[in-house]
């Protein structure tokens, strides 16, 4: 059998003719070489090319947002020119750039003073905010053509799951007045419930909706509606099986309650839009066309003590033209209001100060018929003259720091976040909890919860008693406090 045990002096035997390979120009390793030389030349000459002479988009890193793709070839709208020089490089210039960034970061005051030139209605953050972010961190351009407008959830945590940032947040808005943090757009046309900011405001650290974050204040603070002592209403009679129909159809939350014309949020409830349907004013059941005013105390008042021109009116407008006719008309109605109420003054306080539509023999007077104005108002005695009647407060934002769009939610039923079933107090606030919300918008419901879906950043401009701030100014505190590595 032969040996195969080699001793080293044999085996290095074999390798003695190739001590000198690398000593040797061998073809095709010097072509690859003299490739790879001139791809770095080539490409360090042409960045110096396109430095000098190309187009800037040769020095764009990523896609840009259809926001900006009108100008996307131009560097100059976003980066200044500190950032864009044409300048030759110089290699201590990249020392000093390497180190900086290095040690403190990307700087971005240059590129959110570019942002503002263009975006000059924003504002930044709530008046507590410690330290505001630039406007980079959170809008990332270069990242495809999607919106701007879409910030992550982890952007919002980076100071709201913090608890160190909320403290010192906490304690800087504890010394400013309640004024300053109205930060809110209404329309001209919608009243806005208003609950006092809580001491620390809002400053409670969590890292998603769904998770840590805190009950709404108006279910946490078991909040009321203003409108308890001023309007009585009950939403559960409302769903009685005996009301009648409305136009043919069994009353449900959208007979009364109307979108705007955005579908975001629901038109203002009026009497003459929404009750006087089956609510109408009409207090002579042998007369139904004649009803009271509605809104003013005193156009009441005059309505009554003029009843005798009102039935004349209301002939007239039957075809009763000759004056005997007309006069015993009339006569007939106030001889027959007269022994139904007694004295005009009794029946003038029946109108404004009765409470119970229920009369004393137990039964309900018939559909629409008015009861009086106290059934559904606080009425007010005012001496010799009218009654007050205290106007009622029509809330229609109950989350003012919140955004809503009831127009994408049509699929969900009306009572599954609101429970108006249950309901039989005006002073009962009927906005879903917290854990309403989350059964759709966390990832077991599979529905978008990013915090930007309900909330914004910027403050609106136009703040109420305060001058907006100076968004340049906040912009210039930032400048070292920008991402790091």
């Amino acid at each position: 059998m032969a040996d195969f045990r080699r001793t080293q002096k044999q085996i290095s035997e074999r390798y003695k003719g190739a001590l000198g390979y690398y000593r040797r120009i061998h073809a095709w390793r010097f072509l690859r070489f003299v490739a790879s030389a001139i791809a770095i030349v080539g490409g360090i000459a042409g960045i110096l090319f396109y430095q000098r002479r190309g187009p800037e988009k040769f020095f764009t890193v990523g896609p840009i947002s259809a926001a900006h793709a009108g100008f996307g070839d131009d560097c100059g709208k976003c980066h200044s020119a500190a950032n864009a020089s044409r300048e030759p490089l110089r290699p201590q210039q990249i020392a000093e750039t390497l180190r900086d960034r290095f040690h403190r970061g990307i700087p971005l005051g240059n590129l959110d003073a570019k942002c503002e030139t263009c975006h000059t209605s924003h504002t930044l953050h709530q008046p507590n905010v410690v330290e505001n972010r630039s406007c980079a961190v959170c809008h990332q351009e270069h990242q495809g053509a999607a919106s701007l407008k879409i910030v992550a959830s982890s952007e919002c945590a980076v100071c709201h799951n913090d608890a160190n940032v909320m403290q010192a947040s906490a304690q800087k808005g504890a010394g400013m007045p309640a004024s300053a943090f109205h930060l809110r757009r209404l329309r001209a046309t919608q009243f806005a419930f208003d609950m006092p900011r809580p001491p620390n405001g809002y400053t409670q650290t969590f890292a998603s909706f769904w998770s840590g974050h805190p009950e709404f204040q108006l279910k946490r603070e078991n909040a009321r509606d203003p409108d308890g002592n001023i309007l009585r209403f009950n939403h559960q009679r409302h769903f009685g099986a005996d009301i009648p129909p409305l136009n043919g159809q069994k009353l449900t939350c959208i007979s009364c309650h109307k979108p705007d014309e955005e579908g975001r949020y629901q038109t203002r409830i009026t009497f003459a839009a929404n009750c006087q349907a089956c609510h109408s004013l009409q207090f002579d059941p042998n007369n139904p066309e004649l009803t009271l005013p509605h809104g003013d105390p005193n156009a009441v008042r005059a309505f009554l003590q003029t009843l005798p021109t009102q039935y004349t009116q209301l002939a007239v407008k039957r075809g009763l033209t000759k004056p005997n006719e007309l006069q015993s008309f009339v006569v007939q109605q106030l001889v027959r209001m007269r022994q139904a109420h007694r004295t005009p003054e009794d029946f003038e306080r029946e109108v404004f100060f009765t409470t119970n539509p229920y009369k004393p023999q137990g039964t309900l007077q018939p559909r629409a018929l008015f009861y009086g104005c106290a059934v559904c108002h606080e009425v007010k005695p005012n001496g010799a003259s009218a009654p007050k009647i205290t106007k009622p407060v029509t809330v229609q934002r109950w989350l003012p720091q919140a955004r809503f769009n009831h127009a994408k939610h049509t699929s969900v039923d009306c009572i599954t976040c609101h429970q108006a079933t249950q309901s039989s107090e005006t002073s009962d606030i009927l906005m879903p909890a917290k854990a309403s919300c989350v059964t759709c918008h966390s990832p077991q419901g599979k529905v978008v919860a990013e915090c930007i879906t309900c909330h914004t950043y910027h403050a609106p401009t136009q703040l109420a008693g305060n001058q907006p701030p100076n968004p340049l100014a906040s912009l210039r505190q930032t400048v070292l406090n920008q991402v790091r590595n």
